[in-house]
């Protein structure tokens, strides 16, 4: 009863912590502006698997997440950030409630309590469950489908419900997100099998049942895509997500190593803790039990098995963290009490001590973070570094020594209460982070103007910014600004505050680091 209470105190902290994000913050310019935009032009264009971008296929992302986006818009009449939010945010909080039940017999009570605070301030597994992408959904399907695979091989009862869900998970995964809602499952399990030495029951698992539901239903998949978009789009799109993001990718290219450099700040501020505890076990052979060996397994397999695709980014190691984390918390006990351990918490610790000076020294050297000038953040500043020093203070305090989890406990509420703080001055930086205050400044001039022609000069993504002015905006380049400008209709221009001096136009707002100018006003 006392877990229950921590865990669901746990959720209740972590949404009250997120929530004045998604209240505050505004849409980001490159993916999620983007996928808002690809919405409304389905919805005008009445598709639902062949999208267009600005006229051009979109053969990027499978439906699903899109369909979220769009049902979104034709139920409120727009986009909101604190509901979109939700379909990242409570499939964290699922995963998180399903690991948790999944350990229960493997884990005491203060190892779980440990491993939920990691795993949800983790860097990656913390900002995905505010962003509008679908990887913290796909993820959430690969863990379900994980986790109806473990039910199967432990012989648990409603194995035959399992076998079901299991393939449907799997789908729902590729529908996410693509091949890899596929790949992911079928490498772990097979990697599992074979450490486990029953590589030769793959086939019980991975069944003419299995395969059945997912050729199935990627089939009328891809036949509702010909059917609506035809033979090129559905070429495309096999393109796409088969060769160019798995194999042969064109963006997103990083090395081989590139997951090597980046998980320590993918698991930060746990990462020395996590990598370190899970690199322990395997070297001193600590591993005792079936689920011991599932995590582990599951963990370097995706880590692996990422490394080997294409294309890359942070994000996509987000349907391993559950693992890691879980993984190392199962072994924290084998190790307590060693330096090394206590070294891997106070290191990070150390650098959120000094999250205030950095804060300070950034602002005065660099204009471009002028907006974070703000006694909020200046105040979420303070929360970070008084945390970092408690940490410090209790461990190694030799009169009061503290267990692991009661530090660890420190640290998450300090990251928590600090972001929850850092929140509210959202509202005055988001003219310098994103299009929204700028696009209704910009609606605001057109009224008043009686102005329809919106333009765009040197703003990335400008064309997403259809999403907020309701309607196609004309990107500019350096050649044409200065043919337009003073001749012609008169247009409005948005761009950057510094491009705006350039032009000589009578009316100029400045909105954060943006700018709406009247070009060609009488």
């Amino acid at each position: 009863m006392r877990e229950s209470r921590e865990r669901h105190i746990l959720y209740i902290c972590l949404i009250l912590a997120l929530v004045p994000v998604l209240l505050f913050r505004d849409f980001t310019l490159s993916n999620e502006l983007r996928y808002l935009s690809i919405a409304d032009e389905a919805l005008r264009n009445h598709v639902f698997f062949a999208f267009t971008n600005h006229g051009e296929p979109f053969v990027d992302k499978p439906p699903l997440y899109l369909w979220i986006v769009m049902l979104c818009r034709w139920l409120t009449g727009g986009h909101y950030m604190t509901l979109l939010g939700l379909f990242s945010l409570v499939p964290a909080i699922i995963i998180a409630r399903v690991i948790d039940r999944w350990t229960v017999h493997d884990m005491d009570g203060v190892g779980r309590s440990m491993a939920r605070l990691m795993l949800i301030t983790s860097g990656i597994f913390f900002v995905s469950a505010v962003t509008i992408r679908m990887d913290m959904l796909m993820s959430l399907f690969i863990v379900l489908a994980l986790y109806e695979f473990w039910r199967m091989q432990s012989g648990e009862p409603g194995d035959a419900r399992c076998r079901w869900r299991f393939p449907i998970y799997i789908f729902l995964a590729m529908f996410t997100k693509g091949p890899l809602g596929l790949i992911i499952p079928l490498a772990v399990t097979a990697a599992y099998l074979a450490v486990s030495g029953r590589l030769n029951r793959f086939f019980r698992y991975w069944s003419w049942r299995t395969w059945s539901v997912l050729i199935v239903l990627v089939a009328a998949w891809l036949a509702a895509v010909y059917a609506e978009g035809g033979a090129g789009f559905l070429r495309k799109f096999v393109e796409n997500q088969l060769v160019d993001r798995t194999f042969d990718a064109t963006r997103h290219v990083q090395p081989f190593y590139y997951y090597l450099l980046t998980i320590w700040y993918i698991l930060a501020p746990w990462s020395l803790l996590i990598i370190g505890i899970n690199l322990a076990s395997l070297r001193h052979s600590v591993v005792k039990s079936g689920i011991q060996t599932f995590f582990l397994t599951a963990s370097f397999t995706i880590f692996i098995v990422l490394s080997c695709v294409g294309s890359k980014m942070q994000i996509y190691m987000l349907p391993a963290v559950p693992f890691m984390v879980y993984s190392a918390a199962m072994f924290t006990p084998r190790y307590h009490g060693s330096k090394w351990i206590r070294t891997s918490i106070a290191i990070p610790a150390l650098m959120i001590l000094l999250a205030l000076p950095v804060l300070i020294w950034a602002v005065s050297q660099f204009p471009s973070v002028d907006y974070l000038n703000n006694g909020l953040f200046y105040a979420a500043a303070t929360v970070l570094s008084m945390s970092g020093g408690n940490v410090l203070y209790h461990l190694y305090n030799k009169a009061q020594p503290e267990n692991l989890a009661q530090i660890i406990r420190r640290m998450a509420g300090g990251i928590g209460l600090a972001v929850f703080v850092a929140a509210w001055a959202l509202p005055a930086a988001s003219s310098d982070l994103g299009y929204g205050k700028l696009c209704k400044k910009a609606m605001k001039v057109a009224d008043a103007t009686h102005i329809g022609s919106v333009h765009a000069w040197r703003l990335d993504h400008a064309a997403n910014m259809d999403a907020y002015l309701g309607k196609q905006i004309i990107v500019e380049d350096d050649r044409s600004v200065p043919q337009l400008a003073g001749k012609g209709a008169p247009f409005i221009l948005l761009t950057r505050k510094e491009n705006a001096k350039s032009l000589n136009a009578k009316e100029v707002h400045v909105v954060g680091a943006f700018a709406v100018v009247v070009c060609n006003q009488k």
